[in-house]
């Protein structure tokens, strides 16, 4: 489908906002492995309690290295495990001193006499990749854990997770949205090379993954993925870009993002350095959720935050949070420019009523090649 094909604005859409354990598309996220944690933040020896699609967990680093997440609460009386101490590769309870292998079986019951088989937790399959912890938190057995090959080998990575204060699709159907970098970010970092000024011409073509989308202003072409049911991959101011929408609540998400880039060892540590100063930056800025929601009330304008480290967040936020913490998709009017969006709910739509009829939703297959482009067209170039 091509930025001429009209979009279906009368379409009556489910319910993507809500994920909680019995809501559809609660259910159809937890098909999937999500990213639940930045890996450096989980040191050895330490639980943290996990808060994702509205439902509570428990996550905790054993002494071998391995992360584990478990149910959010001690089988005896129901407290937080999370405030437990983990012991070797086991967490033991803060209460009653219950302790839990990483398969959730329950080893220990000081007071009591042994630890029946059938006191077992729920452990999730858990795994890491790219600096990030994932865990499948459905039924059954999980699909493959999908890979990428570019973010392999030598490099720099940077991982970040910021909270957003508002629904995670909100930022889904924003990140498919090409034509808002014209002019939620008109004045940014994407606007120093006067592409900004171009509207782009779309194309969108549904794959095995999920969508293939390019921009193209002037002689510029942009290709992008967007990966089923929530992940886009690009190329961000030269390094490869990867990021995951997970729900907290139906009112916040985390954008876990990941940045790779390969290159020379000087092309590595140019990138490195205005990376982690731009990190330095946030440390001692206000925050871009505040300022957003400041903006919002009235009290600020956009003019006041142009110099914020962080200006992206606030412009998305202005924009996103703008639209209510969860948009209104049934009174808004859909022009052909937003055929990426109402592809992507389509399918969205097509796999959650696979599910609510007891069938199973569409398999999506990262190719691990996967590899998005930008640069100036050949032909133009040749011209």
């Amino acid at each position: 489908m091509n930025a001429t094909t009209p979009a279906a604005s009368t379409d009556r859409w489910p319910d993507f906002a809500r994920t909680g354990p019995d809501t559809p598309a609660g259910k159809y996220l937890r098909n999937f492995w999500q990213p639940v944690y930045v890996s450096s933040r989980l040191e050895a020896g330490r639980a943290v309690p996990l808060k994702i699609m509205g439902e509570g967990f428990t996550l905790f680093r054993g002494a071998d290295g391995q992360a584990q997440v478990l149910s959010e609460r001690c089988l005896h009386r129901r407290t937080l495990l999370s405030t437990g101490t983990v012991e070797g590769n086991e967490l033991r309870c803060f209460y009653h001193g219950w302790k839990y292998a990483m398969s959730g079986q329950c080893t220990e019951r000081p007071a009591e006499r042994g630890a029946p088989p059938h006191l077992r937790l729920r452990s999730y399959p858990t795994r890491e990749w790219v600096g990030l912890v994932f865990a499948y938190l459905g039924e059954g057995e999980p699909p493959p854990f999908q890979t990428l090959d570019h973010f392999s080998g030598e490099g720099f990575l940077g991982v970040q997770a910021p909270l957003r204060r508002f629904n995670y699709f909100n930022q889904i159907e924003n990140s498919l949205d090409e034509v808002h970098f014209n002019f939620v970010h008109r004045i940014s970092r994407f606007s120093e090379d006067g592409l900004n000024a171009i509207v782009p011409t779309l194309n969108c073509e549904e794959t095995d993954y999920g969508l293939a989308r390019t921009a193209t202003r002037g002689d510029v072409q942009r290709q992008t993925h967007f990966l089923m049911p929530s992940t886009n991959l690009s190329l961000l101011f030269g390094a490869w870009h990867l990021v995951w929408r997970v729900p907290v609540d139906d009112a916040s998400h985390i954008s876990f993002t990941v940045d790779f880039i390969k290159g020379t060892p000087q092309q590595v540590q140019a990138y490195r350095s205005r990376y982690e100063a731009d990190i330095a930056a946030l440390a001692t800025a206000a925050p871009a959720a505040d300022l957003t929601e400041a903006i919002l009330r009235g009290e600020m304008r956009m003019e006041d935050v142009i110099d914020h480290p962080d200006l992206l967040s606030v412009q998305d936020g202005v924009a996103l949070a703008g639209q209510g913490v969860i948009a209104d998709r049934e009174h808004e009017t859909l022009g052909t420019t937003d055929n990426h969006i109402v592809r992507v709910r389509r399918m969205w739509a097509h796999d959650m009523e696979a599910l609510q009829q007891g069938r199973a939703p569409r398999t999506w297959r990262w190719p691990s090649t996967l590899s998005p482009t930008s640069g100036v067209l050949r032909e133009a170039a040749a011209a």
